[in-house]
């Protein structure tokens, strides 16, 4: 029976991350980089890390969260230093976009970009002609919208990073199980997990890292872990544009008049899709109504429940003619159904599990794929000893929902504290 000194479940880019990082530091202390196993129930990159929209910014209104997308950032414009491979990164920054207020501002916006000075993040808010100057023409912006630049955010597509990252794994020499499914675990009189039972064979781990996002509540409900992570459907549309007539390089844009995130797209493209619901009875519900916990992974790779219904595609449209002048002269090229994976707080679970001492959870919440790097170093340091990213990283613990916390979590939305106008204000 093979035994290996970490096994990583989930091979999304966060796993993958995780691969490289712990490979490259066993092989810096004269380890064997191939004791790094990473498990993938299909191939590597194939589900909702090649589906995303390649976004990558540090404004986060959680100040910790921001602090890590810093790094990340950073961390992605020299990839090379981290995984051993170059990614080609557009770096057009971003533009967020809300309604004034009757003080012709927007007080919460201000308040973070005050906050985010102290990281420092660069995000600071902007005038109406000067965004009009980092914008192409046919970008809509009104005398009622307030304007926030964050010029170092910037653009990856999922496909060349899911080229880089197999590059970083082979070139780290992680051992790699695709097309493999995990059956069960099994533990020791201590509580820890020594094997994992796979559909082809059996392997040992001295340390587990559960990468599995969405799919975690199933694949751990046999050793009694009940992992508070639940999915949300997100739409995404690309519209298809003119070869002929010049570019000029579009920043993101964060439309939180409209709520769609816009970028540029293969050249030729404008990508849209809409940010995650933030309101806790729609986040319960979400959780309610989740069926991996009956079927598994197989909902989300299953191609019926990644399709587009025309309803959506024409709500998208409505949505882009009110950002877009141009857009009557665009094509709709392509559409698609993709999922965030959200925790209750809707932000990450990382670090140790709360019951089992060599389990490390690597969960991005519906944000995998921005702080990927970040977290790959960050499991190192779980695993390997502590460092400045781990200890940001144990505020995020799963400790946090206990018992109580859940408890608290559902009677936001049900039994005593649920009403018909709760309900309608979320319509």
């Amino acid at each position: 029976m093979d035994k290996y000194h970490t096994v990583i479940i989930g091979g999304g880019c966060l796993g993958t991350a995780a691969g490289i990082s712990l490979a490259k530091h066993l092989k810096s202390i004269n380890g064997k980089p191939e004791s790094i196993c990473l498990i993938e129930k299909n191939l590597l990159n194939s589900a909702l890390s090649l589906k995303h929209s390649g976004l990558v910014r540090a404004a986060n209104a959680d100040i910790k969260a921001a602090t890590l997308a810093k790094v990340s950032l950073e961390m992605w414009m020299d990839i090379n230093k981290v995984w051993d491979t170059e990614c080609e990164i557009q770096k057009y920054g971003a533009l967020w976009i809300a309604k004034k207020n009757e003080k012709q501002t927007n007080a919460k916006w201000d308040a973070l970009a005050q906050d985010l000075k102290s990281i420092p993040i660069k995000f600071k808010k902007i005038g109406l002609d000067e965004a009009k100057k980092i914008c192409p023409d046919f970008v809509k912006l009104n005398d009622d919208e307030v304007f926030y630049h964050e010029p170092d955010a910037c653009q990856l597509d999922p496909f060349v990073v899911r080229k880089a990252m197999y590059q970083g794994i082979k070139k780290a020499n992680v051992t790699v199980f695709e097309n493999e499914e995990v059956m069960g675990f099994r533990k020791n009189k201590n509580d820890k997990i020594t094997e994992i039972v796979l559909k082809n064979r059996v392997i040992k781990a001295d340390y587990v890292i559960n990468a599995a996002g969405a799919w975690s509540p199933k694949l751990f409900q046999g050793v009694g872990l009940n992992i508070p992570v639940g999915v949300e459907p997100v739409y995404v549309v690309n519209w298809l544009d003119n070869l002929l007539t010049s570019h000029e390089p579009m920043p993101i844009i964060a439309d939180y008049v409209n709520r769609a995130y816009f970028r540029s797209w293969r050249e030729s493209e404008i990508h849209m899709h809409q940010p995650r619901k933030r309101g806790v009875g729609e986040t319960s519900t979400l959780f309610s109504d989740n069926p991996l916990g009956i079927i598994g992974a197989d909902f989300i790779n299953n191609p019926i429940n990644q399709m587009q219904g025309f309803s959506n595609i024409r709500l998208y449209e409505e949505i882009a003619h009110k950002r877009f002048k141009n857009l009557d002269n665009t094509v709709f090229s392509s559409g698609y159904q993709s999922y965030f994976d959200i925790t209750p707080d809707l932000k990450f679970i990382l670090g140790p599990d709360s019951k089992i001492d060599n389990l490390f959870h690597c969960l991005g919440s519906g944000q995998a794929f921005k702080y990927a790097p970040v977290f790959g170093e960050m499991m190192k340091e779980f695993i390997f000893g502590s460092g400045e990213l781990s200890k940001i990283g144990e505020s995020f613990s799963i400790k946090r929902f206990n018992t109580e916390y859940m408890k608290n979590f559902w009677d936001k939305v049900s039994g005593k504290n649920y009403s018909l106008s709760q309900e309608n204000s979320s319509l």
